[in-house]
């Protein structure tokens, strides 16, 4: 499976929570990892805000390496801010679930690993595949 990841599910598998288990078989069930590349600076975030450990910052940054960065154009804001009128997520979300649109034109077989409601429902009224 082609995956995107945003920042819900990453860090799903640097830090024990609810959804670990289902990122850890979204991870190995990925042949490539896809993410925008704002991913790193909020995985990174988190990981500090939560006071992760140095293992678990050893984890964040091997997972963040692993990672294939996608990003759009800033010509592209508009059609961005558009997607948001309809859904209505914070101005991150946004830009995870457009990257994530724009790159599945492209990228056979892409799916969404995200565990985060808003992103999920927004991906699923957009036609898009959610990992589940």
């Amino acid at each position: 499976m082609n995956s995107f990841w945003d920042t819900s599910a990453l860090l799903a598998l640097i830090f024990q929570e609810p959804h670990t288990t289902q990122a850890q078989k979204a991870a190995a069930e990925t042949t490539v990892a896809y993410a925008w590349w704002w991913l790193e600076v909020e995985a990174w975030s988190g990981v500090v805000r939560r006071g992760g450990n140095a293992e678990q910052k050893a984890a964040c940054r091997k997972a963040l390496t692993a990672l294939a960065w996608t990003n759009f154009p800033r010509t592209k804001t508009d059609d961005l801010l558009q997607l948001n009128a309809k859904h209505g997520l914070r101005a991150a979300d946004a830009g995870h679930l457009f990257c994530f649109m724009e790159l599945s034109r492209v990228v056979d077989g892409l799916t969404l690993v995200s565990f985060d409601r808003e992103m999920v429902k927004a991906a699923k009224r957009e036609g898009l595949a959610v990992f589940n």
